[in-house]
């Protein structure tokens, strides 16, 4: 059916949840699955920047994120791993989480996205923010994994 599923990760228990779904389908067929985290950007208000060393900071704080993605994506590989799938790629980008969710899908020739959700009661929040962009950004299918 899918030959290829997109999963975003953020570490929340809502894309935690898009995993197991995710898994769910795979098992159905011969289905790789993709594990994305999007870093967003790394810009500092400048009254900070004013104060220390900017290029230490941002350095600095790239490496946390980028050792939080790693623990992200292998935390969320292992509930696949779990599951007895084997044919998983992770990878970590920095940008906009939205737009590069929605440019990876294109790039790497996906059939679906799951995408997790936090179900919120008013109607304006009915989806996540990430997940209405990525809605708005992309024409490829998306499921929408709620709680």
């Amino acid at each position: 059916m899918f030959k290829k599923i997109l999963v975003p990760v953020d570490g929340s228990r809502y894309a935690n949840r898009a995993v197991k779904m995710a898994a769910k389908l795979a098992r159905q067929s011969q289905t790789s699955i993709l594990l994305l985290h999007a870093i967003r950007n790394l810009s500092l208000p400048g009254e900070i920047l004013d104060m220390i060393s900017a290029g230490e900071v941002t350095e600095s704080r790239l490496e946390i994120l980028q050792d939080s993605a790693e623990i992200i994506l292998e935390n969320a590989g292992e509930t696949l791993t779990q599951a007895g799938l084997t044919d998983v790629k992770t990878e970590y980008l920095i940008g906009d989480p939205a737009a590069t969710i929605a440019e990876y899908a294109k790039q790497n020739n996906v059939d679906l996205i799951v995408l997790g959700h936090r179900g919120l009661g008013s109607q304006k929040q009915l989806l996540g923010g990430v997940a209405r962009k990525v809605l708005n950004l992309t024409t490829i299918p998306c499921l929408i994994v709620g709680e």
